[in-house]
């Protein structure tokens, strides 16, 4: 059964709906899935209304390249916005980040490779590849075959209360360890109460998205996609919607203008 289609044999709570188990992304099988190459713009999240939130993570973090704002596919920020409204009265979503420049892919892919080298020297490559790829995707602007964030396609969200604090959800954003995996609360045979209010809080962002049609990605809690290789892969679908996006700049205007 494809993640989109178990999100709608959820009951009308979410909460009380496990998050199935999914396998990790064949990163090299990913790359045949065809793009349709659907041309639609970067919509900048802050234009939606409450409940939505937008806080820029990797700008705020100071990552290189970043850029203080979220970007995402105009058919992307409809369903997130249409996900906000459709969650419990006082619970909000907190957008942490859409479209990426390549540089700033790189810099995350590059920094965790190292991380894990300088803990494990002995680490082989093969291993070293897949271990980096389990929390950050290759930088690609390839038009066969880029990074799901590279596309425009992808976004990184989390709960909130209504004064806008982050509900617990087990791990930070971007934290690179195995209780990041979406369902790794629903192994806890005799969960503690703060367990149980992860896990109900993951199940619930878990089938709120689902049932716009997104897809998660098994390692990451945070992150989900519609239109990119990793929803068609998930979800099922023949082909991707969407390939690699840019800005669509000043100086881009003026060399189609000029």
């Amino acid at each position: 059964m494809t993640q989109d289609r178990s999100s709608r044999n959820a009951c009308r709570d979410p909460r009380h709906t496990p998050i199935p188990l999914a396998s990790e992304p064949a990163w090299s099988q990913l790359r045949q899935i065809a793009i349709q190459g659907l041309d639609e713009p970067l919509v900048p999240m802050s234009l939606a209304p409450a409940p939505v939130k937008v806080f820029p993570a990797y700008a705020r973090l100071g990552i290189p390249g970043a850029i203080n704002e979220c970007y995402l596919r105009e058919g992307v920020y409809r369903r997130v916005l249409a996900a906000a409204r459709s969650l419990p009265q006082g619970v909000g979503l907190i957008v942490l980040d859409g479209w990426r420049p390549w540089r700033v892919q790189q810099y995350l892919f590059e920094t965790l490779m190292e991380a894990i080298r300088g803990n494990h020297p002995d680490i082989a490559e093969d291993e070293l590849l897949e271990r980096t790829r389990e929390f950050v995707a290759e930088p690609s602007t390839s038009p066969t075959g880029p990074s799901p964030h590279l596309s425009g396609g992808a976004v990184d969200v989390t709960l909130c209360d209504e004064d806008g604090l982050p509900l617990p959800m087990g791990t930070l954003f971007d934290e690179a360890i195995p209780a990041s995996h979406t369902a790794f609360y629903e192994a806890k045979e005799a969960p503690s109460a703060t367990e149980r209010e992860v896990r109900d809080n993951r199940r619930l962002l878990y089938h709120t998205m689902a049932a716009q049609g997104f897809t998660n990605l098994p390692s990451e809690w945070w992150h989900f996609d519609f239109g990119d290789q990793l929803w068609a892969h998930y979800g099922g679908h023949p082909q991707a919607l969407y390939g690699p996006a840019e800005l669509d700049t000043i100086e881009n205007r003026w060399r189609r203008q000029l």
